[in-house]
């Protein structure tokens, strides 16, 4: 253990922020704010990070011997204030991760064979229940018909990658006959065609995927059973 403290004393001192001294400094941003500094014990330290008291007490002496944040003693506690260092510490993080979120997602690239499918996606896209919701998602009324895609052997784990990812859903609904289910999906495009893959919940795992559009797809595109295509998805 004391090998250990040392490394991380080291690594730190050196400049670079471990994980959990990283997150010791935000959760005193957050106390301090514009205060310049806050009194704050280690109890409510280790509460707020869901450490030990001796945890929350070494990451702050760590902190203290890099530079990164001053330390007063006041009665019933401790004030703590972030020091230049620490501030410039957390505007290179602020930077790092302004340049990850916004960076623009890429797309994913579902590549496969025409078939023809069950017949369902005609049904169930003449239900004015999913095609008035779907108007209002995608801004376009679907055409009354899928076009089903059967997955090539590269491209069923990013299919399941898909299935996991959160998607935006149009909601279940009932009529006098029947109860229909709720639907994901996620937009895309194949050629320049806007569509959206669409996972009805009854989908289970599979080597198929559907695609809805504005469009008879087949014929806007010239597909027939065997084509080949590839459809671009923005998750």
């Amino acid at each position: 253990m004391e090998i250990y403290k040392r490394d991380e004393e080291h690594r730190v001192a050196g400049g670079v922020m471990d994980p959990e001294s990283l997150m010791v400094l935000m959760a005193l941003a957050k106390e301090i704010r514009g205060a310049g500094e806050a009194e704050i014990t280690l109890r409510q330290l280790s509460d707020r990070l869901g450490v030990s008291k001796q945890t929350a007490s070494r990451r702050l002496q760590d902190l203290e011997e890099s530079g990164m944040i001053r330390r007063i003693t006041a009665p019933g506690g401790q004030k703590v204030g972030i020091t230049p260092k620490g501030f410039a510490a957390l505007r290179s993080l602020h930077r790092e991760l302004s340049t990850i979120l916004q960076t623009k997602p890429q797309p994913i690239e579902l590549s496969g064979t025409v078939i023809t499918g069950l017949g369902e996606g005609g049904y169930y896209l003449s239900q004015e229940g999913y095609l008035k919701q779907f108007q209002e998602m995608l801004g376009f009324r679907p055409y009354p018909g899928t076009l089903d895609i059967k997955l090539d052997e590269g491209s069923l784990g990013l299919r399941e990658m898909l299935f996991r990812m959160p998607m935006e859903e149009v909601k279940g609904f009932r009529t006098e006959e029947r109860e229909f289910g709720p639907v994901k999906f996620v937009r895309a495009k194949i050629g320049k065609n806007a569509a959206a893959v669409i996972f009805p919940a009854r989908t289970h795992h599979s080597d198929v995927v559907e695609l809805i559009a504005p469009v008879n797809l087949r014929k806007s595109l010239g597909l027939r059973d065997g084509s080949r295509v590839t459809v671009r998805v923005i998750a």
